[in-house]
């Protein structure tokens, strides 16, 4: 069998099982997909361009000058919810909102991408603090209710309980060990806040 339809028949299998729950283990757990994505699509383009110590918000597209930032002055703050439940995801939604969002510009993508920060004015300096909501480990939430079938609303159910903790820190330490990994940038700079 040539060596793309082995991949293929691979694939399929997989993707079977991952709908069927077919050999599912209490132990697998689907945060680490999320999360390499999430690190993938949002935190490694902007720890590249903290590293090129280029990182300029600008307030809209039509902005031409923006407003430079060092990148000894940078943060990064992700708010993750330390629950899968409805309310957990408001009250997440409601602490996104910050005081400022602006757009930053990804040379290598060719295109802006918008992001949420406050300031800290300090008498010698101004510090950014990006923050951004993990909207992807939520999603684990849905995969558990319709493709495991748990009662996600039963809080007493232990199953889903191990469930929201596995996925959790299976995200958190997915993305620690990422920023390990060659992008050294984001040590010291990331920071969880989790919220019930």
């Amino acid at each position: 069998m040539p060596l793309e339809e082995i991949a293929v028949s691979l694939g399929l299998k997989v993707v079977a099982q991952f709908f069927e729950r077919v050999g599912k283990r209490e132990s697998d757990v689907i945060a680490i997909g999320l999360a390499v994505g999430y690190f993938y699509n949002f935190l490694d383009p902007v720890s590249a361009l903290i590293e090129s110590d280029q990182f300029v918000i600008y307030s809209s597209k039509d902005d031409k000058t923006g407003r430079k930032f060092a990148a000894d002055d940078i943060r990064v703050q992700i708010i993750i919810p330390n629950r899968l439940d409805v309310a957990t995801f408001k009250r997440c939604e409601d602490e996104f909102k910050t005081p400022f969002n602006g757009l930053i510009y990804l040379a290598r993508n060719k295109r802006y991408y918008g992001i949420n920060y406050v300031l800290n004015e300090l008498p010698s300096k101004v510090e950014l603090t990006i923050i951004d909501l993990a909207r992807p480990i939520m999603s684990a939430k849905y995969y558990y209710e319709n493709i495991v079938k748990l009662d996600t609303g039963n809080d007493t159910d232990e199953k889903w309980l191990k469930a929201q903790v596995a996925e959790i820190t299976a995200f958190k330490e997915t993305l620690r060990g990422l920023q390990k990994r060659g992008y050294g940038v984001l040590v010291n700079k990331l920071d969880f806040r989790e919220r019930s």
